[in-house]
Order: C-alpha cells, then structure tokens, then sequence
C-alpha cells in the first residue's frame, strides 16, 4: 500500500490546525473575553474529519489529534481517548444513516458532538476516575452554544485545505442522502 503525500500533506496541514485552534482556544480566548468560557474549537475539527474521511484512517486521526490535545489539557489519556472513540462513533453511526454534503449539515454535528462530548466526558469521568469532573452547568451551557457558532469558518476553512491537498473529497453516505 502506497501512501500518497497528499495524504500526509493534508494530515499535517489538519494538525497545524488543531494545534491553533486549541492554542487560541486555551490562551488566547481568555485574553478577549475573559472568564467566559471558550468553545471547543478542536471538537469541530474531529468532527470534520470523522465526517469527511473513511473510517480507519479518522480513526488514526482522531487517536493522534487527542494525543496532541494532552498538551492543552489535564485530562488523562485514557479519557481523551475514549471519550473521542465513543463520539466518533455516534457522529459515524448518524452519518452512515443520515449525510448530505455541506456546511449546514457541518454544524448540526458540531452541535450534536458538542451535547454528545460535555455527557459522554461527565459519565466516563464519573466511572473511571477517582475524582470525576465537576458538572459546571453554565460553563458546559456555554460551550455547547459557543462550538457550533464557529462551524461555518471553520468549515470554509477545512474545505479550502481539503481542496488544496487531497484528490478528491471523501463523501460516503450510507443511508438517505439529502
């Protein structure tokens, strides 16, 4: 199996680009507004690609994007992972269902996997940690709102990257295309 180098082009451009994002996610943001809590920037970008890849390699992906995250972040390893295993595979289990090309359809699963991601890291938390994470209803309110508003950019903006360093889109439904 050849490996292409657009492929590895587009996978080192998308890492550039979930280290930015978590970057002005985690300092920067605080910096203009303060104690409100910034959206989660990264989540949007695994959506995308869980949305737009074939499934092994997101996966790969994915593995490799939390492990990155763990310089942003004080969560354990094992809950980046598994949290983000479980979302991929509820945002994989909708798209094999349910898919249409486009942005619309981009922030509706940012908006999903925000809800999905805030509950699947409470209750995973609560049952494999000594000391789950607290439940902070306004920040987690807050975030929920905050992901799915950057969707668009950012999807305009993973688009255009997608464009520049792959053949081609990959674009699988496996139910009612809409």
């Amino acid at each position: 199996m050849k490996i292409r180098w657009n492929v590895i082009l587009n996978f080192l451009v998308l890492f550039a680009v979930l280290i930015m994002v978590a970057g002005f996610q985690t300092t920067f943001w605080f910096q203009l507004f303060g104690n409100v809590p910034s959206p989660l920037l990264w989540l949007n970008l695994v959506v995308y690609v869980t949305l737009y890849r074939k499934p092994f390699p997101a996966i790969i992906t994915i593995y490799a994007m939390g492990f990155a995250l763990l310089a942003f972040t004080a969560m354990p390893l094992k809950m980046m992972w598994i949290s983000l295993l479980i979302l991929f595979t509820l945002v994989y289990g909708i798209k094999t269902r349910v898919f249409w090309s486009g942005s619309g359809y981009y922030t509706i699963m940012c908006a999903f996997s925000a809800v999905a991601y805030h509950l699947i890291y409470f209750f995973g938390s609560m049952v494999m940690e000594k000391n789950p994470a607290s439940f902070e209803i306004v920040d987690r309110l807050v975030q929920i709102i905050l992901t799915p508003s950057f969707a668009f950019p950012m999807y305009w903006v993973l688009a255009k990257i997608d464009k520049v360093s792959q053949d081609e889109l990959v674009h699988e439904p496996g139910g009612l295309e809409l």
